[in-house]
Formats: structure tokens, sequence, C-alpha cells
């Protein structure tokens, strides 16, 4: 159907019909609807993104071999996600409880018995520490005392108590001996009998000073200063027990002779001067920086 419109102006007739007015309106109907498509694109990549922000992390396969021969057995954390269909009512959830109480018996397999200790957790590392300060303690006071008899005298109640305390941490190592596990073939042993048959046989029936010394020099960020400060300890002890030896021979000899400890009352008779003297002359005596006269008997 043709309209044909009034005369413009310039006096010449514009006709249009209705599929001219479809063609001029087409372009602008055709841009709101890309609009609209792009929003709802864009609306659905959004919400595609924020949903895969939100699903579970997606399960790490354990590698059976690391599994299995691992030394060090730590219990599982990693779950399984449950993949089936909760739409079918109980049968979803009595599936969910089977898969706990399997994931639980499985933890309890991979966990070491508690009664047993570890050698690679702290709890070994702090115990060694007590150790070492009980054996470094009888090291520093059992020959001192004995070399100075004023010593135990004075302090019996402190020494009595301290010697009680090492003798209660040394009963009590032996136990957590016979409950420390070893590796066999490059896995760890928890079996009470071979534990017990483990730790009388081997070396360490004695003090494990050695050990922990070992253990802090690998757990320190500092080693070179660990093995200094060591090398001073074992000088310190030394010239401590030569110096008792000293005082000892002296008192053997009767404080006579020209090398003995020149014991004598007032200043010299003093506990403090005794010790530091013998030690001193003991230094000298080792180090041969002292002018010494030559010895002419059997003990000097």
């Amino acid at each position: 159907m043709v309209h044909s419109a009034p005369y413009p102006v310039g006096g010449i007739p514009f006709i249009y019909g209705e599929s001219t007015a479809l063609s001029v309106k087409s372009p602008r109907i055709q841009t709101k609807s890309n609009q609209r498509w792009m929003k709802l694109r864009t609306t659905v990549q959004i919400s595609s993104a924020v949903g895969s922000t939100k699903s579970k992390p997606p399960l790490k396969r354990e590698d059976s071999f690391l599994k299995r021969f691992s030394t060090r057995q730590v219990p599982q954390t990693q779950e399984t996600v449950d993949t089936g269909d909760d739409g079918e009512g109980g049968s979803g959830s009595q599936s969910n409880l089977d898969d706990s109480s399997v994931r639980r018996k499985r933890r309890r397999r991979l966990r070491h018995p508690r009664s047993v200790v570890n050698p690679d957790e702290n709890f070994y590392f702090y115990w060694l520490l007590v150790i070492t300060v009980c054996v470094l303690y009888n090291l520093w006071t059992l020959i001192v005392r004995q070399s100075f008899p004023e010593l135990q005298m004075g302090y019996s109640t402190l020494w009595f108590s301290a010697d009680a305390f090492t003798d209660v941490v040394f009963l009590c190592d032996i136990i957590v001996q016979f409950r420390t596990g070893y590796l066999e073939q490059g896995l760890m042993v928890y079996n009470s009998k071979k534990l017990a048959g483990h730790y009388l046989k081997s070396n360490s029936f004695v003090y494990r000073v050695y050990d922990y010394y070992y253990m802090v020099e690998s757990r320190t960020v500092y080693p070179n200063l660990w093995r200094v400060v060591n090398l001073i300890h074992i000088l310190l002890v030394l010239a401590h027990w030569f110096g008792c030896f000293y005082y000892l021979l002296s008192e053997t000899e009767g404080f006579k002779g020209d090398w003995v400890y020149p014991y004598r009352p007032g200043e010299y008779a003093t506990l403090s001067r005794k010790y530091l003297g013998s030690v001193y002359w003991s230094t000298l005596t080792l180090t041969t920086i002292g002018d010494l006269p030559t010895p002419e008997t059997n003990a000097e």
C-alpha cells in the first residue's frame, strides 16, 4: 500500500511505503537485540566463573609407591569427593557414611601407635636434650665433689635432689628407648619385641649425647657456631678434670714438693682458690708453659 505525502517546500512530492519504514527502523532493532545478547552472554560467563571458584578443589592422586615405602607414615588428610547422585533419597547418605568409616579405618592404620616414639619427632629431640643435661651434670660435678669434700658437705641437700632427679630421668630413658622406633629396610618398625631387641643389641644402650649433638647440628641455622661451642666445652671439661686430678695428686703427696698445689692456711685454703689454682697449674703443666722443676718421683 502506497501513501502520498503533501508536497514539501521544494515542490517535489515524496512517496514512501511500509517497506521503506521497516528498512529504516530495522538497524536500531538489531542493535538493541545485539546489546541484550552481549549482556546475557557476559552474565552467563561471570556466573560460570564464580561457580567454578566455589567448587571443591580437585583431588590429588597419591603415589602408591611413595606411600608404601615412605619412612614417615603421615595420616591421610585428603578426603575423597562424593560424585554420587544425592537425589535418590537415603542411598546417597548411606554411601557417605560408608566412605567416612572407610577413611577413618584407613587413617587408623596409617598412624603409628602413640606409645611408640618416632625418632624424627620433636619429642625425641627434647628428650635427648634432657638426657644431655643430666649427663653433663654428672660429668662436671662428680669429680669436683670427690676432689673437694667441703663442696659436697656444704650443699648436701642440693646434691641429693639433683642426683635423685638425674636417676629418675635415666630410668625413664630406659623405658623411652625400649619404645623408640627405628628404620629397617627403609620402613619404620613399631613392633614391641623388635624394638626391645634392637635397643639391647645396639650401641646406644648407653647415653646418646652424640645423637643429640648431630641432631642439633642438622637443625640449627648456625652449624659452625655450634661446632665452636662444642669444642670450647670439651676443652673446659678437660681442664676441669685435670685440675681436680692435680689437686687429688697434691693431696696424696701431702702438699709437699715443688710441683704440688701450694696449700697453706689463709687465702690459699679457700675453696675457690684451691679449684682455680689447681686448674691453672694443671693447664700450665699440660701445655708446658710454666717453669716447672724436674720431676724426681713417679708421682711427679
